[in-house]
């Protein structure tokens, strides 16, 4: 048993039913029941990364309506991209869920509490898990932030700031995952040139 090699994300190698088509097809034959229990190796598949969230600085610069104004930028960039086919189709539900998403904002910005007093925590990946986020997913819609970003003028004083914010943030919605490599980082000193 000590010699025996190890299938975990410290080797690179994955082990879920979403890859379950990587295993040779004799080695599902026995993988599972036998005579005596075994126990399968505890699997992190995302170790999410401390988010520091921003001050009120930027509520107070840009307020409520500019924060909302953002938000529905944003979303409507999504909606041109392969991400557009997780929000609802039906007007009022989307129109729903990018308000529900602008109170987020807001509260998060340092507005009052008019998300959690509705909603609660956030808890992004709980929150989104019946609609699946992969990696991918979470590159287009940070991608589209930098968009949004660019085009709406945000304050370039906050940009920072907002940005260390919302790069950890976007990895704690995602809850579905296509490989077992690191999520990549988009670190403020690498993108602030694109602003």
């Amino acid at each position: 048993m000590k010699n025996q090699k190890k299938e975990s994300c410290d080797t690179q190698k994955v082990n879920s039913f979403t890859q379950i088509d990587q295993i040779p097809k004799e080695r599902i034959k026995s993988f599972f029941a036998r005579d005596e229990v075994r126990h399968a190796e505890p699997m992190i598949d995302i170790i999410f990364p401390s988010v520091a969230f921003p001050s009120n600085k930027i509520f107070k610069t840009i307020g409520e309506s500019r924060i909302r104004e953002m938000v529905w930028y944003h979303h409507e960039l999504l909606l041109k991209t392969k991400v557009g086919k997780l929000f609802p189709a039906n007007k009022e539900a989307f129109k729903m869920t990018v308000d529900a998403t602008a109170d987020f904002f807001i509260e998060a910005l340092g507005g009052e509490n008019i998300f959690t007093s509705v909603h609660g925590e956030p808890k992004l990946r709980v929150r989104h898990f019946k609609i699946p986020i992969d990696e991918n997913d979470r590159e287009i819609w940070l991608s589209m932030y930098k968009k949004t970003l660019k085009e709406i003028d945000f304050p370039k004083e906050h940009l920072e700031e907002f940005w260390n914010w919302i790069e950890p943030l976007s990895i704690r919605m995602i809850n579905r995952r296509t490989n077992m490599q690191n999520i990549k980082r988009h670190y403020w000193h690498e993108v602030k040139s694109t602003f």
